[in-house]
C-alpha cells in the first residue's frame, strides 16, 4: 500500500501541475489570431504577423513566430517541413512534460494492486492451512484486505489515464492548428 500511496502522491501532483500548465498558458488560438496572421502574410507583412504571434501566449503563436523568424521566402517545400517539424518538436516537448509519468502510473498502479491481492490471498489461503476451515472470518479478513489494494490501483489509474488521455488529444489538436496555420502561411509565401 505504501507504494501506491506513494504513486497517487505522484499522480496527483503531476495532473494538477499539467492541468494548471494548460488552463493558465495553453488556450487554443483565437481564430481571429488564425485570420489576422494570414492576412498579414498575404499582404506581404511578415513583422505584423510576427506581432500578432508575439499576442498570442501559447504554443501555436509561439511555434508560428518561430517559423516566420526562420523561414525563408525563397525556401523550398522540404526546408519548411523540416523547420516546422524542428520547432514542433522544441514546443511539444514543454506540452508533453511528465505526461509520459501519467502513462506509467496508469500502467503498473493496477499491477502493484495485483500484486497486493494476490500476496494477500497467500496469506489468507495461509491462515486457512494453518487453523482450517472452521471459522469463515479467518479467510474472510483476509481477502478482504487483499481486495483493497486492487481497488487502490484502479483508484489511482483511472484518474491518470484519463488525464493522460484528455492532454494527449490536446496535444494533437494543437499540433494541428500549428500545421494548419504554417501550410497556410507556406502556400502564401509560396505563391
Amino acid at each position: 500500500m505504501w507504494i501506491l500511496f506513494a504513486l497517487s502522491i505522484l499522480s496527483l501532483g503531476i495532473i494538477l501541475e499539467r492541468l494548471l500548465f494548460f488552463f493558465r498558458y495553453e488556450k487554443g488560438a483565437s481564430k481571429l489570431f488564425k485570420s489576422q496572421v494570414t492576412v498579414a502574410m498575404a499582404a506581404n507583412d511578415k513583422k505584423k504577423a510576427i506581432e500578432l504571434c508575439k499576442n498570442e501566449k501559447n504554443c501555436i503563436g509561439s511555434s508560428v513566430k518561430k517559423f516566420l523568424l526562420r523561414c525563408k521566402s525563397d525556401g523550398d517545400f522540404h526546408h519548411y517541413e523540416q523547420l516546422i517539424k524542428e520547432i514542433g518538436m522544441e514546443e511539444i516537448g514543454k506540452l508533453e512534460k511528465r505526461l509520459h509519468v501519467l502513462a506509467i502510473i496508469g500502467a503498473i498502479a493496477p499491477m502493484i494492486g495485483l500484486l497486493g491481492t494476490v500476496t494477500g490471498m497467500i496469506d489468507a489461503f495461509t491462515n486457512l492451512s494453518k487453523f482450517g476451515a472452521g471459522d469463515p472470518t479467518i479467510v474472510a479478513d483476509g481477502i478482504s484486505k487483499a481486495l483493497v489494494t486492487t481497488a487502490a490501483g484502479l483508484f489511482i489509474a483511472i484518474p491518470a489515464i484519463v488525464v493522460y488521455n484528455l492532454l494527449n488529444k490536446k496535444i494533437e489538436s494543437t499540433e494541428e492548428e500549428i500545421d494548419k496555420i504554417v501550410t497556410n502561411i507556406i502556400n502564401i509565401v509560396r505563391s
